[in-house]
């Protein structure tokens, strides 16, 4: 059962169209394996109906007005990418809007070690605006850390607990970077999820800030 949901302000930006791409896909994945998400997602289509059809949109300035156009008619028709066929276990685990950011099965991706027990496979880089994936094992223990800006994160399969909330499938932890804080992996099986992160990550306690200016990114 998904306990840690987006807040309604990301959702209506998604269902307006207005949010940036990083944090409509975590949004998009999230729908993917959340029925109550989805379901709010509809009402606020609805609400948007329902304002455009009572002339209510005419008060409300055109930038609104077509962001709620795009919401009701669709995105244009552009032409359909050739889509890639993956394992079983790849469509299994990521859900259909992530599919589009992989270049391979999941096992075939480009895994990076990120630390003790802890793989990487970058997705997209943008700027400070990283899309991954990281599979951690059982049982281990994220470096205590903050970072930059915001972080998104979308547990695909298995979980960790942070502090006193614990993260199962398809929940979304984000954090602001003001918070520290160092997950635990459960001890069942690795943890696969997806992260969307808007600053480097910062190592906190003694070590960690003498360890900070020797990471990349």
């Amino acid at each position: 059962m998904i306990s840690h949901h987006l807040s309604d302000e990301y959702l209506v930006e998604y269902a307006a169209g207005s949010l940036p791409e990083a944090e409509a896909l975590v949004v998009a994945s999230h729908l993917a394996m959340c029925g109550e998400c989805r379901a709010r997602v509809e009402t606020f289509e609805s609400v948007g109906a329902v304002l455009l059809e009572d002339g209510a949109a005419e008060a409300v300035s055109n930038d609104a007005f077509d962001k709620v156009m795009e919401m009701i008619s669709g995105p244009e028709e552009e032409e359909t990418p050739r889509r890639m066929e993956f394992d079983r276990s790849t469509l299994r685990l990521i859900p259909p809007p992530l599919r589009d950011y992989l270049d391979a099965d999941l096992s075939d991706l480009d895994w990076k070690r990120a630390g003790r027990g802890i793989q990487e496979a970058r997705l997209k880089q943008d700027g400070d605006i990283r899309i991954s994936l990281l599979r951690i094992r059982p049982e281990q223990k994220i470096p205590a850390h903050t970072h930059g800006g915001e972080e998104f994160t979308l547990i695909l399969d298995g979980g960790y607990t942070d502090g006193d909330a614990h993260y199962g499938q398809g929940d979304v932890s984000h954090l602001d970077g003001a918070v520290d804080h160092a997950p635990v992996a459960d001890p069942d099986r690795p943890c696969l999820c997806l992260t969307v992160r808007m600053g480097p990550a910062r190592l906190t306690g003694r070590v960690g800030r003498m360890l900070n200016p020797f990471i990349r990114g």
